[in-house]
């Protein structure tokens, strides 16, 4: 059995992703962070990228429904009417359609639908601050950005790789809980402290200790209890504690 495993029959958990972060968000989240152009996806770099978040997603438990993978054949299939050196050439010509134009469309409309939901949400939070004192953390303050799932999973993703880069980790047996995990993060943060993401995890943690810090985080900012915000997109994460 592995340490991950491990990890996750310790914690018992099992995070749902939110209705709206489906497959078209984490492409879209993608598309942001390599800063290319939905119109002209580098389809084969996308699809590594998306195989890869949905492998660390499956080790860390998280629900994934059936139109992760519908996406991901999709991504195949476009990836191999691209890579064809005959259809390449007929697409170039104009005498076949673009793989990608339908996958583009769908990009678009939803990213527009997101635009649409995340200024209707801004609406509602504004007026809400008409009736009550903000007591909130930093993240009501003009210009800092909460992030997404897929954005700490993308962080996440990046505390791993660092530490697989590292030439020697300390090994010790994990006798760590998701609620003992959560409580020390909370005790962290009680002073209202703000604290970049990527310090929670110390180098001499192995593996099973980050992802079960990393699940305590996901189920904290599920909970509302932290908040998780960065200044500027592509910006390092902070958490901070969400004052009721």
């Amino acid at each position: 059995m592995t340490s991950s495993s491990t990890a996750l029959e310790q914690s018992a958990y099992r995070f749902v992703l939110p209705t709206f972060e489906g497959p078209l968000d984490l492409l879209l989240h993608l598309i942001r962070i390599n800063e290319v152009d939905i119109k002209d996806i580098p389809v084969v770099e996308i699809a590594r990228q998306y195989d890869v978040m949905i492998d660390l997603m499956r080790e860390l438990n998280l629900e994934i429904a059936g139109e992760f993978l519908v996406m991901a054949a999709t991504l195949v299939y476009i990836k191999s009417k691209m890579l064809l050196p005959a259809d390449r050439e007929r697409i170039e010509l104009g005498l076949e359609a673009d793989p990608r134009q339908d996958l583009a469309r769908a990009l678009l409309q939803h990213a527009r639908m997101r635009e649409a939901a995340d200024s209707l949400g801004e609406r509602a939070r504004l007026a809400g601050l008409v009736f009550r004192r903000p007591a909130g953390p930093e993240t009501e303050e003009e210009g800092l950005l909460e992030v997404s799932l897929y954005d700490l999973v993308g962080a996440f993703r990046r505390v791993l790789e660092q530490a697989g880069r590292q030439a020697v980790q300390t090994l010790r047996r994990l006798q760590l809980s998701l609620a003992e995990r959560i409580r020390q993060i909370l005790d962290r943060l009680e002073s209202g402290e703000t604290i970049p993401f990527a310090t929670l995890f110390p180098p001499a943690a192995g593996r099973e200790e980050r992802i079960v810090t990393f699940l305590a985080v996901l189920e904290l900012v599920r909970l509302g209890s932290v908040s998780a915000w960065q200044a500027r997109a592509f910006d390092e994460i902070h958490l901070q504690r969400r004052v009721v």
